[in-house]
């Protein structure tokens, strides 16, 4: 089950002033979340009970970026912070930020329940931005469904690097890419990198892909695409 991504307060815009880089590891640590996955560099933020709460944090030649979503709802993933973190002492997150992360998470907690009960207050639908299943979409990639393909693809290349215990240098030499690619693509910055040369990676790798187009109704806001990665015996 893939979940939409709901935006807190100002997440969206925060997080579409990003670099584009910057965007593409979140934008596919936020397509992991969707799909029940952990991006390796999304991390448990300390101090709310959990792995509920998590953060991702990637550097850039002009600071620190950080995200903040949530797992801890059925229906959706919700956004609740993202923001630079300029400032090159220390790893924490400035308490200010915790109180923006605080106070977004009990929106969401009232957004959830309102929705339950089938009595969404106007204060909480302006403090929310919807999305869709479509995380590359909400953000305005130019080709967002062929994106969508890729993180489906790269996520399938992921399971079976796992299944296989191969290191980026193991995957590297069998993909027929260098190491920094393998290291770049897996973070989620494959945004220059085709689809054919990815089904190509994961036929190296030994799996038998199918491609399975569905057509859900004219009003989705794109056709979902599931993708099959089995293994050769």
């Amino acid at each position: 089950m893939t979940k939409p991504v709901e935006w807190v307060g100002s997440s969206y815009k925060d997080f579409t002033a990003f670099p584009d880089l910057v965007q593409d590891t979140m934008g596919y640590a936020l397509y992991m979340a969707q799909t029940g996955r952990t991006h390796a560099a999304a991390k448990p933020l300390k101090g709310f009970g959990g792995a509920g709460v998590l953060e991702i944090i990637e550097d850039d030649r002009d600071g620190t970026y950080r995200t903040v979503y949530t797992v801890k709802f059925e229906r959706a993933v919700y956004v609740l912070h993202a923001f630079q973190k300029k400032s090159k002492r220390g790893i924490q997150t400035p308490r200010e930020e915790l109180e923006v992360i605080r106070r977004r998470l009990r929106i969401a907690e009232q957004d959830v329940l309102t929705r339950r009960r089938e009595k969404m207050k106007k204060k909480a639908a302006t403090a929310i931005r919807r999305g869709t299943k479509n995380i590359f979409a909400d953000l305005g990639y130019a080709d967002a469904d062929t994106h969508l393909l890729k993180a489906q693809l790269m996520s399938r290349v992921q399971d079976t690097l796992t299944a296989r215990k191969l290191n980026q240098t193991e995957a590297a030499r069998i993909m027929g890419v260098s190491q920094p690619d393998v290291s770049r693509m897996l973070k989620g910055q494959f945004r220059d990198m085709s689809v054919e040369r990815m089904l190509r990676m994961l036929a190296r790798l030994g799996c038998d892909v199918g491609i399975v187009v569905r057509q859900q109704g004219r009003r989705k806001a794109f056709i979902p695409i599931h993708v099959e990665a089995v293994r050769q015996q």
